[in-house]
C-alpha cells in the first residue's frame, strides 16, 4: 500500500513538471500580459489587452505608460499599449496621450492610436487641445483628430450635417480620403450650385480639421438648398464608391481667413 502511494505521488509530480515545462501553466502577471501585447499571436494579444483593461489599477497604468513611452519597444507593442490605456479610460492618462498625439517627431501609428485613445477617454480639455494640430501635419493625423473632435460641440454654428465621418481605421475612411479632393473639385466644376439667398460670402472646400466638406455662408441656407447641394456631392461621391459623403453647412462671416477651409 505504501509503495503504491509513493508511486502515485511520483506520477502526479511528474505530470505537474511536464505541464510547467511545456508552458501550459499561464503566467498571469501584469508584466507578462504587457509583454504579450507584442506577441505575433493575435488571440494572445487580444486576451492580454482584455485582461489588462479589467485590472486597470494605478500600478498597471504606470507600467503601461512606461512601455508606451519606451521607443526601444516595437511600434505594434506601443500601439497596443496605447489602445489599452484608452480602454481603461483613466483621465490622468489623457495628458500623456495628448503629448504623444501632438509630437510631430513621434511615430505616425502611435500618434493616431493616441488620438483615438483620447476619444475613448473623452477628456474634453485634452480633446480640445487637438485643435492645435498644425494644418501642415499629416492628413491622416488630422482626420483622426477630426473624428474624435466630432463628439464635441464646436464654438461655431452648424446649420446642418449630412453623411457621416467614417471610422479612421476602416476601408470606407481610406476610400473617402483618397477621393475627397476629386469629389469636391468635380462637384464644383461639373454642377451649378443653387444660390444661397441673402448670403454675402460663401466658401466651399474640404476642411482637413473637421473631416467634412464644408459649405460656409453668413446666412442659413434654406433646407431645400442644402438638400440640393448635398445631392451634388453625393452623386459625385457615389461615382467613386463613397457612400454617406460627409458634408456640413456652417455659419461663417467673410472675415474668416480662406486657409481655414482648404482643399485636400
Amino acid at each position: 500500500m505504501f509503495t503504491y502511494m509513493k508511486t502515485h505521488i511520483a506520477i502526479i509530480i511528474l505530470i505537474a513538471g511536464m505541464v510547467v515545462l511545456s508552458g501550459c501553466v499561464e503566467d498571469t502577471s501584469v508584466d507578462s500580459m504587457i509583454e504579450d501585447l507584442g506577441s505575433e499571436n493575435t488571440s494572445v494579444k487580444i486576451n492580454a489587452m482584455d485582461s489588462l483593461v479589467k485590472i486597470g489599477d494605478e500600478s498597471t497604468i504606470r507600467s503601461l505608460i512606461q512601455v508606451m513611452e519606451n521607443k526601444s519597444e516595437t511600434i505594434e507593442k506601443r500601439e497596443n499599449t496605447v489602445v489599452v490605456l484608452g480602454r481603461i479610460g483613466d483621465n490622468e492618462t489623457a495628458d500623456v496621450l495628448l503629448n504623444i498625439a501632438m509630437d510631430e517627431e513621434e511615430e505616425k501609428g502611435i500618434r493616431m492610436a493616441s488620438i483615438l485613445a483620447l476619444g475613448d477617454i473623452g477628456n474634453e480639455t485634452a480633446l480640445k487641445s487637438l485643435w492645435g494640430l498644425s494644418y501642415g501635419d499629416d492628413g491622416l493625423i488630422l482626420y483622426h483628430a477630426a473624428y474624435v473632435l466630432n463628439q464635441l460641440e464646436g464654438s461655431y454654428e452648424v446649420f446642418a450635417t449630412y453623411g457621416e465621418l467614417p471610422y479612421p481605421l476602416s476601408d470606407e475612411q481610406r476610400l473617402y480620403r483618397n477621393n475627397v479632393y476629386e469629389i469636391s473639385r468635380a462637384s464644383r466644376n461639373n454642377s451649378i450650385f443653387p444660390t444661397i439667398e441673402n448670403a454675402t460670402s460663401v466658401l466651399i472646400g474640404y476642411n482637413s480639421k473637421s473631416g467634412y466638406i464644408d459649405v460656409l455662408s453668413d446666412v442659413r441656407p434654406k433646407t431645400s438648398v442644402m438638400d440640393e447641394i448635398y445631392q451634388i456631392y453625393d452623386n459625385e461621391a457615389k461615382k467613386r464608391g463613397v457612400n454617406q459623403v460627409p458634408v456640413r453647412f456652417v455659419h461663417a462671416e467673410a472675415t474668416l481667413p480662406y486657409y481655414y477651409y482648404p482643399d485636400l
